[in-house]
């Protein structure tokens, strides 16, 4: 993937079916508009599908499909509709707020979290992933307690390395001092994790959500798109997710490709925009038409659909049509490609 390549790269999130008989059929089908699949590696995948994946990841590669590893749901840190047996291993690991209640999330600054995800990192090297797909990263975040000024994470050890950083403890209710720990925590999590896939050869793509009206997640957006390891940067700008209940697809899609362009471009860096291919309502199906043209005139490298299915696979993402859902993008895809 070179700086200089023009061609608009597709590709779709496959999840849900480790059967390898099934996959090979939905590849086939994949790879009749994509150049790239998206495997979700869950932790339940880690301990118990380890087999089943790696002749998935060798079957996409036999279509000509790049595979991208994503640590799905991973200690709570990255996006995912799973659960997390790290934390119930590792409860010393949790993300603590700064009201002392412990939350469901692995502290970013946990050796054993690092640790894991750098064991993730070997794993799917193995089963064959050619791209590690950093997928929504993020501490605690809720957005109640936010507004209350209620944040995470302040465990002992945060606590401690914000007093050796900052001179400080972190304080009960977010101020500056917790804004800027909490960032160089993200970036110092991310920028080792990038770093060490780098070092076993691996590309490195990630993904943030879609927000604005926020100063602080801009400093995010801004720093972590900077990071020295990405090969590809982007974000998943749906228009039809809470908060908002339906957006106009081709002004939600521009807005945030020029944005992410914004910051890839002076990088050399790809570009992607993830297409919502999930939760549509019947007969609205065809926004995903003007959702695709809008990144591709916009100058994005690489589009991406989550899912495969249209979403058929988890009830939080499923579409009253799943099937034409995901011949809106097959379709789609095919004639930007063409």
């Amino acid at each position: 993937m070179p700086p200089s390549d023009k061609k608009i790269h597709t590709g779709v999130a496959y999840l849900g079916n480790r059967i390898v008989s099934h996959a090979r059929r939905d590849l086939a089908d994949i790879a009749e508009a994509c150049d790239y699949v998206v495997h979700t590696v869950s932790e339940t995948d880690f301990h118990y599908h380890k087999a089943s994946l790696e002749k998935i990841f060798s079957d996409s590669h036999r279509q000509g499909l790049e595979v991208w590893a994503d640590p799905w749901g991973l200690g709570g840190v990255f996006g995912g509709e799973t659960f997390s047996r790290f934390l119930l291993d590792h409860p010393d690991s949790w993300q603590v707020l700064s009201d002392g209640r412990r939350v469901p999330a692995a502290c970013l600054h946990q050796p054993a979290f690092r640790n894991f995800v750098r064991e993730w990192i070997l794993t799917v090297r193995e089963m064959g992933a050619d791209v590690l797909f950093w997928d929504e990263p993020h501490v605690y975040f809720h957005w109640d307690l936010e507004w209350a000024g209620t944040y995470s994470c302040a465990c002992p050890l945060c606590q401690k390395l914000c007093r050796k950083q900052f001179g400080e403890s972190l304080p009960a209710t977010m101020n500056e001092t917790a804004r800027a720990f909490r960032l160089r925590s993200l970036r110092g999590f991310l920028e080792e994790m990038v770093s060490f896939a780098r070092t076993k050869k691996l590309k490195n793509a990630l993904c943030l959500y879609a927000f604005e009206g926020s100063d602080e997640y801009e400093l995010i957006w801004n720093d972590l798109s900077s990071l020295k390891q990405l090969d590809v940067f982007g974000c998943d700008p749906y228009w039809r997710w809470p908060p908002r209940t339906s957006a106009d697809p081709r002004e939600h899609v521009t807005r945030f490709s020029k944005k992410v362009l914004t910051a890839t471009i002076p990088l050399r860096r790809h570009s992607q925009i993830w297409i919502q291919s999930m939760r549509f309502p019947k007969g609205r199906e065809t926004e995903i038409r003007a959702a695709v043209d809008a990144a591709a005139r916009s100058g994005i490298t690489h589009l991406a659909a989550w899912s495969h299915d249209g979403g058929a696979v988890l009830d939080t993402t499923l579409s009253e049509d799943p099937g034409k859902v995901w011949r809106t993008v097959k379709s789609s895809f095919q004639s930007i490609r063409s």
